[in-house]
């Protein structure tokens, strides 16, 4: 499959991802609260934070197993991918063997280390140590799966992926009905990881056999190529305490009941900033080939329209959740989960600093700065950490939120400037970012003044309504503004028209 395919196929199977994600992890919140106690829910996601501690053992194989491969199958380099392959798949084997031992360790440590209530402890044990399982063989498939991603087959990972989840969601969905509670959660996640690993298992070994690569053993490779996981290890491991602490200091330290507050209001925003994330996410294999081809002046080129996708695409979703934010949140699970004007500003001001950092720092990655990747992630999170531990008994949810936002700041530092030295980004380019990035900004700040003058709750009828207004308004602002957006509108209305 060619590059251009690859990546359509990824990106429209990353957003059926992402709707299949909106019914697990937003529409059927309700559910979840109807069938398993508020509290016990809440205990739920704080050690589920602590589930994902055991992905620590995982230093970013598939990440860089993806990155390296996709370059030598771009130079066509048959001998480099077997040994790639070879070194992966014994790393990742190792990986899974640590991350099982891990969790059953830390199964002992968690009604302690989240402060769980004697009345759920065994419950949550219990479904803890089953989803360990599923986990470890999630973690293992990223490895194939990057083998899959690197020969440009997006589509077979996309739709295994798809599949499952749409399986766990039903096997979930039939256990709370049936009365499993907390265990419906559990044994999902053990469905998708089995499966997932056992798909993309059988699928690489396919691909592999059929592109006549040969398994090439080298244990001076394999030591050659770990130590590039010195740097992203350490980064993996911040970044995974970092995003899955929040939720046990604020029950630690505020209670359960704030857990299940903080989880989901920021949840639909969380899940929903996906869509912009899916532009770099579905384009990673074939800008690792792209740039192993020495394509520079392509790449040049894609490297701007990326840049202004994300502005357009996570400022049409931030503006909407900061102009209708209390209004998807009183209606989904009631007024008692509202977090407030001020917090919900400084969550979604964090989640569009978030989205083009994540963006630009997956351009650069794809072109091999994985080292400083790395150190810039390391960093981030160290502040995030420190922050996060003195803000929150400070100044509680307001703290974890300001935690978070402050130390972006070192995102926007480093990955501009970087992508424009590494992709030779001119002053022209330059000129057409900044001024998105002002219209953009002036958006969210009008939005910001209307929702703190208009605080009403909209039904979910008169929502939808306003919600297509809002589209509307958006795109006609950024047809007025943008060059780029007329071209590629026009470029689309020819390719219907040249298929038709």
């Amino acid at each position: 499959m060619g590059r251009k395919n690859s990546t359509l196929w990824n990106f429209f199977f990353l957003n059926v991802g992402f709707i299949i994600s909106i019914i697990n992890g937003v529409l059927i919140v309700p559910l979840y609260l109807h069938y398993i106690n508020s509290s016990l829910y809440g205990a739920w996601l704080a050690t589920g934070n602590i589930l994902t501690w055991i992905t620590m053992v995982d230093p970013g194989v598939s990440g860089v197993l993806l990155q390296k491969m996709s370059f030598a199958i771009g130079k066509n380099d048959s001998e480099e991918v077997g040994l790639l392959v070879t070194s992966g798949m014994v790393i990742s084997i190792i990986l899974f063997i640590l991350a099982i031992i891990l969790g059953l360790i830390l199964s002992y440590l968690i009604v302690n280390i989240a402060k769980i209530d004697r009345l759920f402890d065994k419950d949550i044990v219990s479904a803890f140590r089953i989803s360990i399982w599923g986990t470890g063989f999630y973690l293992i498939s990223h490895t194939f799966a990057g083998i899959i991603l690197a020969f440009q087959k997006t589509k077979l990972v996309g739709l295994v992926n798809n599949i499952v989840n749409v399986l766990g969601i039903i096997l979930t969905i039939t256990m709370l009905i049936n009365g499993w509670g907390i265990f419906s959660l559990s044994y999902a996640i053990l469905l998708r990881g089995v499966s997932i690993f056992l798909c993309t298992f059988i699928i690489s070994t396919i691909l592999l056999n059929k592109n006549n690569i040969k398994y090439r053993y080298n244990l001076n490779y394999i030591i050659s190529f770990s130590k590039i996981f010195s740097y992203t290890f350490g980064s993996r491991i911040f970044e995974t305490i970092s995003s899955n602490i929040d939720l046990i200091i604020v029950s630690r330290y505020i209670g359960t009941d704030a857990v299940t507050i903080l989880d989901l209001s920021r949840r639909p925003i969380k899940i929903i900033t996906g869509l912009a994330n899916n532009v770099t996410i579905s384009m990673l294999p074939a800008l690792a080939n792209l740039f192993g081809s020495s394509e520079i002046e392509k790449l040049r080129t894609i490297t701007v329209k990326i840049w202004i996708v994300i502005l357009w695409i996570s400022g049409f979703i931030i503006s909407g959740f900061i102009l209708f934010g209390q209004s998807i949140t009183t209606n989904w699970v009631g007024k008692e989960f509202w977090i407030g004007n001020l917090n919900n500003f400084i969550m979604c001001f964090s989640f569009l600093l978030l989205s083009i950092g994540y963006n630009l720092s997956n351009v650069t990655y794809s072109m091999g700065d994985i080292k400083n990747n790395s150190l810039i992630s390391i960093v981030r999170n160290i502040f995030y950490l420190i922050f996060l531990l003195f803000l929150t008994q400070w100044i509680g949810i307001t703290g974890v939120l300001l935690a978070f936002l402050i130390p972006l700041g070192i995102l926007l530092a480093y990955y501009p400037q970087k992508t424009f030295k590494i992709t030779n980004l001119t002053s022209d380019d330059l000129k057409k970012i900044i001024i998105q990035s002002l219209v953009t900004g002036g958006i969210m700040i009008f939005c910001m003044f209307l929702s703190i003058k208009l605080s009403i709750v909209l039904s979910w009828t008169t929502l939808i309504i306003f919600s297509i207004g809002y589209g509307l308004l958006y795109l006609a602002i950024i047809y007025s503004t943008s060059n780029l957006f007329r071209e590629s509108l026009f470029e689309i209305r020819q390719t219907i028209l040249n298929k038709i």
